[in-house]
């Protein structure tokens, strides 16, 4: 008898254009929110699974909503998987917290795709998604443009890999990019999967203000069975202020999700 064996090979995604979802009317934010701050959240929703396994959006969908964030960035978004029961999860959230959102796959699995996403209040303005260096499981950066108040801004989510020898060449990548970005306001934020006084992240310093490590402000992350850690990370271009932040111990996932409280740098703006 002939035995037949079936294999899946994960394909790489080549990540070219992100399809923008607007549920936000442009003209509703203004009048309901204070114009000179803005709340943000980055969230490794680890395909909304909790310690057991199961998936399940609607508890992540209540974390983000505690939170209230004008902003969130999620790593690790499921669409149509069979792990998390073949739900496209961002659109489950963003439409829970009646959000904007871009979703860019980072990997596919033949069936569905696994990558970043990006929710938000404020209109969409444009949205790519570029393909870090690296030789393990394919990682990319969304780069999205808002409309914040008449003010373009950058809104920059990643995920580097888990592998150590990749780091190196995807923070040169991404310091590059900022580099070469340097007029535009701008955000970093992810999960970076390194440490915050690993030296690797001195060149991302460089070019975005780090208020966390500078301000040497410890939050957690990253929970584990033995030890917990500071891997997921918001970075700020110089006209933009730091005002407080957080990492509430909340939810499915193994991480924490990281919010913080910005405001525009008056002085910086107007050089």
């Amino acid at each position: 008898m002939r035995r037949l064996t079936l294999c899946l090979t994960p394909l790489v995604f080549s990540p070219t254009d992100v399809t923008i979802y607007h549920a936000v009317p442009s003209s509703v934010y203004s009048q309901s929110k204070d114009d000179s701050a803005m709340t943000i959240v980055t969230y490794n929703i680890r395909g909304c699974r909790d310690d057991d396994g199961i998936a399940d959006p609607s508890l992540v969908a209540s974390v983000l909503a505690e939170l209230n964030a004008d902003v969130i960035a999620l790593q690790e978004v499921d669409y149509r998987l069979p792990r998390s029961r073949f739900v496209d999860q961002v659109a489950s959230i963003a439409g829970s917290l009646e959000m904007n959102y871009v979703y860019a796959p980072s990997l596919s699995l033949v069936i569905g795709t696994y990558g970043n996403a990006l929710l938000s209040r404020h209109p969409i303005l444009h949205a790519e998604v570029l393909s870090l260096p690296g030789s393990w499981e394919p990682r990319s950066l969304l780069d999205v443009t808002l409309d914040w108040n008449g003010t373009p801004l950058h809104v920059y989510v990643t995920h580097l890999g888990v592998h150590k020898s990749e780091h190196p060449e995807q923070i040169a990548f991404l310091h590059s990019h900022l580099q070469e970005n340097s007029e535009n306001t701008g955000i970093l934020l992810g999960d970076f999967n390194i440490l915050p006084n690993d030296p690797l992240l001195d060149s991302l310093r460089t070019v975005y203000d780090d208020p966390l490590h500078r301000q040497e402000q410890r939050l957690i992350t990253l929970k584990g069975k033995h030890s917990f850690k500071e891997v997921d990370r918001i970075l700020l271009s110089p006209n933009l202020l730091f005002v407080e932040a957080a990492a509430p111990a909340i939810g499915p996932s193994d991480h924490f999700p990281l919010w913080m409280k910005i405001k525009p740098n008056a002085l910086a703006m107007q050089e």
